[in-house]
């Protein structure tokens, strides 16, 4: 039942869409136009008709993309993030992963990745936070396109190529940056997550202008990084994410948010109580008023308090997950939790923990 029903949907599908790029039901004495060929099969392989790579099947022809993963003592999980990032549909040219200072074998598990793999390399940038450790990897970045993930996401099999799709097709000539929908993948009820993302996102569900980007997911141009970096705040008590995207929308910037560009994040620091993240939630109005910027700090103050709702919500459903034993138990939010890391607002330097 299943089969028959996904082969009349593709063959619908298939009929839809030869009549629209011009390919006959029958091609007779063979295929005459190869073009658009390769169009329909690409509106097909990524379901948007003005978002498809012009060559698909020559990734030479294409624009190279490299990716920065900022990283700090994250043994336990640079091997997860790194194995998604050298297994894409489309092979990543570059990836630089910055060491920001580990104590840990974070040094030596990346090491091996840059002996199995030429297309990864490890910086290291001693000045820690994370401001320092994307700056350092994005001046470093050869590609025409720079992606960013975090050491402890997961980022979709088809990541790469469609960052690399869109910023090659028609649709994304006039736009300067990508992000794409974050949720946990070792948090519980994904499914759940999932369902409940899609129907939150609203218009953006098909896809559309957005004003900031997704810390652990998005992508822009090498020449838009260069015109921009001088601009960012250099503090760490910001949300990275947040300076970026309000720097590319005060400098006319265009940024498109792609749900199908999809990343799994950890949810180990949403695990902490609302109070224990203070530092982090009130990053958002701290960015703002480091940009001087009016609306964003109006905006920040009427979200801040609507942020504590938000995170003590997480905080209930993620406190009590164990993502060992795959359960969930609510006596555990009664629980001490010893924190792994430090928030990326804490400011490592001023408190001597490097």
């Amino acid at each position: 039942m299943h089969e028959r029903l996904m082969s009349n949907l593709f063959r619908r599908t298939f009929r839809a869409e030869s009549r629209r790029v011009g390919i006959p039901r029958v091609l007779p004495g063979g295929i005459r136009d190869k073009a658009r060929l390769v169009q329909f099969l690409d509106t097909l392989r990524f379901g948007h008709r003005n978002y498809s790579p012009r060559r698909i099947s020559d990734w030479s022809a294409m624009s190279k993309l490299t990716v920065v993963v900022p990283a700090f003592n994250e043994e336990d999980f640079i091997e997860g993030c790194l194995d998604r990032l050298v297994d894409q549909t489309r092979p990543i040219d570059e990836i630089i992963v910055v060491d920001n200072g580990s104590t840990d074998a974070t040094p030596q598990i990346v090491d091996r990745y840059v002996d199995a793999h030429p297309t990864v390399t490890r910086l290291v940038e001693h000045t820690p936070g994370v401001m320092a450790a994307r700056r350092a990897g994005f001046d470093a970045a050869t590609s025409d396109i720079i992606a960013k993930t975090d050491a402890d996401s997961r980022v979709a099999p088809d990541w790469a190529e469609r960052i690399v799709a869109f910023f090659d097709s028609d649709a994304g000539t006039d736009h300067a940056a990508l992000t794409g929908p974050v949720l946990t993948w070792d948090g519980p009820f994904y499914e759940f997550q999932r369902k409940l993302q899609t129907k939150t996102l609203g218009p953006l569900g098909d896809g559309g202008e957005i004003k900031s980007v997704h810390g652990p997911n998005y992508a822009l141009r090498r020449t838009v990084w260069l015109r921009v970096r001088e601009k960012l705040q250099t503090t760490d008590d910001v949300w990275e994410d947040l300076d970026l995207g309000l720097t590319l929308s005060e400098t006319e910037h265009r940024i498109y948010f792609d749900p199908k560009v999809a990343a799994d994040a950890s949810c180990r620091q949403l695990r902490h109580s609302p109070w224990a993240n203070r530092s982090y939630i009130t990053g958002g109005l701290r960015t703002a008023r480091g940009r001087n910027n009016d609306a964003a700090i109006k905006t920040m103050r009427i979200d801040l308090p609507i942020r504590f709702v938000m995170f003590t919500g997480m905080w209930v459903l993620f406190r009590p997950w164990d993502p060992t034993k795959k359960n969930w138990r609510l006596h555990r939010l009664f629980l001490p939790l010893e924190r792994e890391r430090r928030l990326v607002t804490s400011g490592r330097a001023a408190r001597g923990d490097r």
